[in-house]
């Protein structure tokens, strides 16, 4: 799936959210290794992004023709300061309506109207893709990504609570979260 749309930020910057191409393989890489770094929420530390950068051109490759996934990212002045997609549960009958959903922002993006476009844009390819419910894993004390997605309609469902074993030996619980389109 593709997607293209120029949005103002709150501070009055002007943002273009697009599917990224095979081209921008290594911005995209790049932004979520940045991402990774910024704060603990992230799945992977920066350095466990080892795909290689061929890998990741001919996976954007793939889901620009997708029908039921999309990726899109958010360019202010030409850099990836955002990035978010969904994909298929699974392909087998009995989970076909469900899509599990990702994002990620940089930290000086925080609190700027990227989410919130980003989310809606999401939702409404989901929608438009057939799906009937939408899925996520967020950090138990990420406040804010919990209140964008409350925003959007998801609610808990369940807790992993040792769902991150941090470095430090230390885990971090996750929220279960669902949306029904």
């Amino acid at each position: 799936m593709q997607y293209h749309q120029q949005i103002q930020l709150k501070n009055g910057t002007v943002c273009t959210l697009q599917s990224p191409g095979p081209e921008d393989a290594t911005a995209i890489l790049r932004h979520m290794a940045v991402t990774s770094g910024e704060t603990e929420n992230m799945l992977r530390y920066p350095e466990e992004f080892d795909m290689a950068v061929e890998e990741e051109a001919a996976y954007l490759d793939t889901i620009l023709s997708s029908s039921d996934a999309i990726m899109i990212a958010a360019f202010v002045d030409g850099q990836i300061v955002a990035n978010a997609g969904f994909n298929p549960v699974s392909s087998l009958t009995k989970c076909r309506h469900r899509a599990e959903l990702g994002i990620s922002v940089r930290r000086k993006y925080w609190g700027c109207g990227i989410g919130s476009a980003i989310m809606a844009a999401l939702l409404a390819a989901a929608r438009q893709a057939g799906y009937e419910q939408m899925e996520l894993d967020v950090v138990s004390d990420n406040r804010r990504a919990i209140a964008l997605y409350e925003a959007f309609g998801f609610r808990v469902y369940g807790t992993n609570e040792r769902g991150f074993r941090t470095r430090s030996g230390g885990y971090q619980s996750l929220l279960l979260m669902s949306c029904h389109l």
